[in-house]
């Protein structure tokens, strides 16, 4: 039986039409293509036809031409859309591949050996690197192609593959009409050169997914040249591309997102776009970062009902429900801690999501020597009040244990006074490596020099270490002489008892630094930049992690 279809042949932004009957052959339809598209050069591109349900099929021999021929006769489809797609730039090899065809070419005769292509590549250089490295955003030339086409995700997928597509072959649009039900475009030289490019898709009742109605995919207007920088690539569009990059690094800072857009796409982005695009993801992966703190109300709940033993509080302002500070620490964590050596490490690390604030964290140290984070608070700030607040709910845990438990800190005011009135009489140590870049930054080695520098700190940490009031009175006395009037005002603002082993009034247990606590905010430094729940079940899982 005769079969004969029209074939829609589409490379770039240009369209042609031919027959294709029962006796063509892949031979027929690659010199008709060679011949009809300038500077096309055969085997240098490859073929993708487009059927109902399936966009993107293969056209690579006369097996395949057979059977698109059978499936069109058995659909009862005239036309089919047929892709033609440069090999050059998306195989490591298709470059040298094309060169070398051309160059047979030249040296047989068979073509006069013209600039198109070394023109064509040499305007493409100004967007993509002159490597043979694919680019991710190649194949979005293929996100609009034919009538019928559909997108499930609605009109939000096509806006976001129409910017995508429009900024890979190279041209702007404007919508002419855009919302939930119907989006029209047309090509923004329309006004200026009468440019016929337009595309018509609303909504199908039926699915709820977008169809396209009507495409002219074929520019009138000047040539189109696919450049690094264009107004296609907005914020929704960078968010929609590093959305997964987002939940598996949320740190991920814009300047990076800039790097890779160039890297992967060889597309040059705003640090605006980055950064919004980067909140929209956010927004995306982990939900609105204020109603984040609603669901506190039900996640202390589920860890009470849950998790048996747990501490949970959430704490809000009187009369307006506003959120002041969130406290917990799990049972299993609780029933562990009392096989754990008696120390305790105390610290706050800021917050960088939109509404900032504090973390507040207490962390053990367990027989093998690794930190064992016991419990965290969010708060706003790091207040007296709220380091009271956090420290009399650390109490109602330790207390019942009758353990006597060494404290380790930095020597933040608020929480200096907050111990002294939650725990008073229990061992307190400040954090010896705090207090010596302290000491180190009133002899910067620009004024006083090396020598007296690593002489005061040398000193100093023998004040620290000694073991007897003696040794202790020795070392001071030499380290006020070599120190003069600026070691003097320093030690007048500490108490011996809560830094020298001579006077310490508990046990150090080998630790003279509140490092442990700084594992833990690194530890815990991936999710600061999340919403406050996803930040604290993040914390959750990780423990869940470290203690199974």
């Amino acid at each position: 039986m005769e079969v004969c279809v029209i074939a829609k042949c589409t490379y770039k932004s240009e369209t042609i039409m031919f027959s294709v009957s029962s006796e063509s052959s892949m031979v027929d339809i690659l010199k008709t293509l060679c011949l009809r598209f300038r500077g096309l050069q055969l085997g240098c591109f490859t073929l993708r036809y487009s059927v109902p349900s399936y966009p993107s099929c293969f056209l690579e021999t006369d097996s395949d031409l057979d059977l698109m021929r059978t499936f069109l006769l058995i659909s009862n489809e005239k036309t089919v859309d047929i892709l033609v797609k440069d090999l050059c730039g998306i195989s490591e090899y298709s470059g040298d591949f094309c060169v070398n065809k051309e160059l047979i070419a030249c040296e047989k005769g068979e073509s006069s050996c013209s600039s198109t292509v070394e023109d064509r590549n040499e305007f493409l250089g100004r967007s993509k690197r002159a490597s043979a490295k694919p680019l991710l955003s190649n194949e979005w030339e293929t996100y609009i192609h034919h009538v019928g086409q559909k997108f499930d995700g609605g009109a939000e997928e096509f806006r976001l593959k129409l910017c995508k597509y429009a900024l890979e072959v190279g041209f702007n649009f404007l919508y002419a009409g855009n919302d939930k039900k119907r989006v029209v475009a047309v090509c923004s030289n329309k006004k200026l050169e009468g440019c016929s490019w337009r595309v018509y898709a609303s909504r199908c009742e039926a699915t709820g997914s977008f169809v396209i109605r009507t495409l002219n995919n074929v520019h009138t207007c000047a040539g189109r040249i696919r450049e690094s920088k264009s107004k296609m690539m907005r914020s929704r569009v960078v968010s929609s591309l590093i959305v997964d990059r987002i939940r598996a690094k949320p740190e991920l800072k814009p300047v990076e997102i800039i790097h890779e857009f160039k890297d992967y796409y060889g597309i040059d982005i705003s640090y605006y776009h980055a950064w919004f695009g980067k909140e929209l993801a956010k927004l995306d992966v982990h939900g609105d970062e204020s109603k984040s703190f609603n669901e506190l109300v039900w996640y202390a709940d589920a860890v009470k009902e849950t998790n048996t033993g747990s501490l949970c509080t959430l704490d809000c302002e009187a009369g307006i429900n506003r959120f002041r500070r969130f406290f917990v620490s799990f049972g299993g964590g609780i029933a562990g801690f009392q096989y754990c050596i008696p120390l305790f490490f105390i610290d706050a690390t800021f917050l960088k999501s939109k509404y900032k604030g504090q973390l507040l964290c207490a962390s053990g140290k367990n027989g093998n020597q690794g930190f064992y984070p016991l419990a965290f608070g969010v708060v706003d700030s790091e207040t007296e009040e709220n380091w009271t607040w956090f420290l009399q709910h650390l109490a109602f845990i330790l207390l019942p244990m009758g353990r006597v438990v060494t404290f380790f800190s930095d020597r933040n005011q608020g929480l200096l006074n907050a111990m002294g009135f939650v725990f008073p009489g229990w061992p307190h140590s400040h954090c010896y490596y705090h207090l010596k870049q302290n000491l180190i930054s009133k002899y910067p080695k620009s004024g006083y020099g090396k020598l007296l520098q690593d002489r005061v700190i040398n000193l100093f940490s023998r004040c620290a270490y000694v073991v007897t009031e003696e040794e202790f009175k020795v070392a001071m006395e030499e380290l006020v002489i070599v120190g003069s009037s600026k070691v003097k005002a320093f030690i007048s603002d500490l108490s011996r008892d809560h830094y020298a082993n001579a006077f310490f009034k508990g046990m150090h247990y080998g630790e003279m630094a509140n490092s442990l606590a700084e594992s833990f905010n690194n530890w815990v430094g991936v999710f600061r930049d999340l919403p406050v729940l996803p930040l604290i079940e993040g914390i959750r899982q990780k423990l869940m992690v470290l203690n199974s």
